[in-house]
């Protein structure tokens, strides 16, 4: 080992990324005691305390002879053949320890800090991924998988029980399926009825006969497992490490991506205030379409697309209308009833409404709520915003002509906002693009910093909204820049079709930001609202269409 590398302070190195992360989580609003400090530890073991609320970072000085018999140790441990090996595998996981116990300091911070230490050490696991697996370059997170993949080989030697630290992983669906036990298509398809019917996976998998006898039994004991190890939390040192060591290397392998933002909302009840959604109105008055239809008359010169929104909500309340309409049962209203959604899903501005030509096919009693009659009903004196049928669209028109003081109004007008600037969301429907900007989570990228890698998984789709983002992909073992990625631009919707590796890397050339939608979301939406897809489908079209004249330019 070189007087250099011998001479690297990683306690100072721990410093260093301590307040990086201090500053990138004051960012997204998480916010820390004034006093945390990371102080150097004694022993082994990394820890948050909650006695005192401060970090401690154990790391040993190679210089130093108790420095030494540490590493040693260590190093007989993990299966580490020398100290350049151990030193370089702690400069790649220093950041995520130092980001783990973080997260156990904003969870005590915030009054959520629970007795389960699996849970938390779990959850604080999320946030230490969100921040350092997009960091680690392919060949970084290949030696760090292939350092971890010796060190549980090396452990599982020392200790009797093998499969442990897979067995009480946070998620039993990511760990069978890193392990190979669970194919990709099942593990889609159990995550997705996992997340809209709210099943945990360990009760669906016994009986799905994807499993061996032994695994379902262990499956069986996941729950006396993991009590254990809240009984035994650190007392032994060796299993400790084994648990870390094997849920670090799920992390790393695992095709989910995590974030700082969906952290913050899901763990430390951070969430950005946003409008309600708004449930289906399957019978609305006529008041309540005429408020909508004036709704957007009013708002429409101050804002757009609060405009575009009550238009849409005006055209959803108007075909729930229709279907609530005593119709006489001829095939023609028969299909009007049964296709009319399919036609209105999508608008337009500037094209000519499919509402001109329903008006024909309506009952009399109802065209005058079409938008070429309806001034007529408009004429006498309509309260606003009484009439308006749901509470987020009041909130939204008093926010706008009223100039009301609602956080929750002015940040989904601004999502809303950012939607508007895409050809795939700008059509939706406005009760889906509500349930986007709940969904979406923000995402910042510092320049240089990537946001996808050439060849990983990850089918989560990104929407840019701030900076500037280069494409790259690899010929001839040279990087090759091939386009760029303006702010309203989607991108990693082929490997959500697909669910191949991602054809290309995404970097960021100065600071941006990016909303992201994780591909179980979207798969679930897109059930619900195949327009979507449709929508998708053409903006993947298009950029397919311009790969392929970039590289017949250059073959050219």
């Amino acid at each position: 080992m070189s007087q250099e590398t011998l001479n690297l302070d990683l306690f100072a190195l721990g410093q260093k990324h301590f307040h990086t992360f201090l500053a990138e989580f004051t960012a997204y609003g998480l916010q820390a005691d004034p006093g945390l400090e990371l102080r150097r530890g004694s022993g082994m073991l990394c820890y948050y305390s909650l006695d005192d609320r401060q970090i401690y970072l154990s790391v040993p000085d190679f210089n130093h002879p108790t420095g030494k018999l540490q590493a040693l140790f260590l190093r007989s441990l993990l299966g580490c053949q020398s100290n350049e090996e151990l030193l370089r595998f702690f400069q790649l996981m220093i950041p995520h320890v130092i980001a783990h116990e973080m997260a156990h300091h904003y969870r005590h911070r915030y009054g959520l800090f629970g007795d389960s230490l699996w849970n938390e050490e779990q959850i604080a696991n999320k946030l230490a991924v969100a921040v350092v697996k997009h960091r680690l370059a392919p060949e970084e997170k290949t030696y760090a998988k292939n350092f971890l993949r010796r060190a549980i080989e090396t452990l599982s030697a020392k200790m009797a029980e093998k499969n442990i630290a897979v067995d009480s992983y946070y998620s039993v669906l990511h760990a069978l399926n890193v392990s190979g036990q669970i194919g990709v298509a099942d593990f889609e398809n159990i995550e997705m009825i996992q997340k809209a019917l709210g099943v945990e996976a360990e009760r669906m998998l016994p009986g799905s006969g994807q499993l061996s006898g032994e695994l379902v039994e262990r499956l069986e004991q996941r729950d006396d497992l993991i009590e254990t190890i809240d009984e035994q939390y650190a007392a032994d040192q060796i299993k400790y490490i084994y648990y870390h060591v094997g849920w670090l290397y799920l992390d790393l392998t695992s095709r989910e991506t995590e974030y700082v933002d969906e952290f913050a909302r899901l763990y430390l009840n951070l969430g950005v205030e946003l409008l309600p959604l708004i449930e289906g109105d399957d019978n609305p008055s006529d008041e309540a379409v005429l408020a909508c239809f004036k709704a957007y008359q009013d708002t429409s010169p101050l804002s757009p697309v609060a405009g575009r929104y009550f238009y849409k909500r005006y055209r959803s309340l108007l075909l729930a209308r229709l279907n609530s309409a005593e119709l006489a049962l001829t095939a023609q209203t028969e299909r009007l009833k049964r296709e009319a959604s399919l036609i209105l899903e999508n608008w337009n501005e500037g094209q000519t409404d499919t509402l001109d030509y329903l008006s024909q096919l309506a009952p009399p009693a109802l065209r005058p709520l079409f938008p070429h009659l309806i001034g007529t009903q408009l004429e006498s004196p309509l309260a606003m915003p009484d009439n308006l049928p749901s509470d987020t669209d009041r909130r939204l028109w008093q926010y706008v002509m009223q100039q009301a003081l609602d956080k929750a109004a002015a940040h989904s007008l601004y999502r809303l906002e950012l939607l508007d600037q895409t050809d795939i969301y700008r059509p939706l429907p406005a009760e889906l693009l509500l349930k986007l900007t709940h969904l979406f989570c923000l995402a910042r990228f510092a320049p240089g910093e990537a946001v996808i890698w050439e060849n990983e998984r990850n089918d989560d789709v990104y929407f840019l909204i701030e900076g500037k983002l280069e494409v790259w992909i690899t010929r001839d073992e040279q990087p090759v820049k091939i386009g760029v990625i303006q702010p309203g631009e989607i991108f990693g919707e082929i490997a959500f079709f697909t669910a191949d590796p991602r054809y290309a890397t995404v970097r960021a050339v100065e600071p941006s930001q990016c909303f992201v939608l994780t591909d179980t979301d979207l798969q679930l939406m897109a059930f619900e609202h195949p327009t979507i897809l449709m929508q998708m489908a053409g903006a993947l079209a298009k950029r397919l269409a311009d790969i392929y004249k970039t590289s017949r330019k250059e073959t050219v």
